[in-house]
């Protein structure tokens, strides 16, 4: 579908360089960029429905990232998430080990010697126990053995996209102290002094820093 929106924009552009406002074709190309328009519109929403049910369907999800590989060998992966989480979160948050509907590796090639390893993709049997492992996991470090591990929401690809791209300015604030955090599925929540802003966009959020965090300086 997002090949198909790129396509479409390539090719209005192509048009747009073929019109002569004199030319006997310019009525036709024009009709035909509005239909190209149209068409845009509707696949752009088409294409945000889609990524919208892609992430309720992985809802109950979350992604445990950095668990050495291997170290699951010779377990049900299920039931070793479920005893991990269980072992470190204690019973003051989870009154017994969380039920998984299932967990797995991510489907990507198994990395070799010295490989980043491939994240654990886990999902709840109930959202309340998913909610309390995202929370805790927050405000505490997450170990295995000795190796700390990051927690994350399980989201569609392009949403992962469009997180990414706060990386920069979430990196920036981190070094000036400012408290912040990312909300779902894509959006940037900043404290700064007394105040609560939440940003749709890393630009809004960059013009944000530039003006307030830095111009206090």
């Amino acid at each position: 579908m997002s090949q198909l929106v790129s396509e479409l924009e390539k090719q209005r552009a192509s048009l747009r360089k073929d019109i002569d406002p004199g030319g006997d074709n310019f009525e036709r190309i024009t009709s035909t960029e509005k239909t190209v328009e149209t068409l845009l519109t509707q696949n752009r929403s088409l294409l945000d429905r889609l990524d919208d049910m892609e992430n309720r369907s992985r809802r109950v999800n979350l992604r445990i990232i950095n668990i050495p590989e291997g170290s699951e060998k010779g377990r049900d992966p299920t039931e070793f998430i479920s005893d991990l989480l269980m072992g470190s979160l204690g019973p003051d948050v989870l009154s017994k080990p969380p039920e998984l509907e299932r967990a797995h590796r991510s489907l990507a090639p198994r990395p070799g010697p010295g490989g980043r390893p491939r994240p654990f993709v886990i999902c709840f049997h109930r959202f309340q126990e998913r909610e309390k492992v995202l929370r805790w996991t927050r405000q505490h470090e997450l170990k295995y053995r000795d190796t700390s591990l990051r927690v994350y929401p399980d989201v569609s690809a392009i949403t992962a996209k469009k997180r990414a791209a706060f990386n920069k300015i979430k990196q920036a604030l981190y070094q000036k102290g400012v408290k912040f955090r990312l909300l779902f599925p894509a959006r940037l929540q900043v404290s700064f002094e007394d105040g609560t802003f939440t940003f749709e966009t890393p630009e809004d959020a960059h013009a944000f820093y530039n003006e307030r965090v830095m111009g206090k300086e």
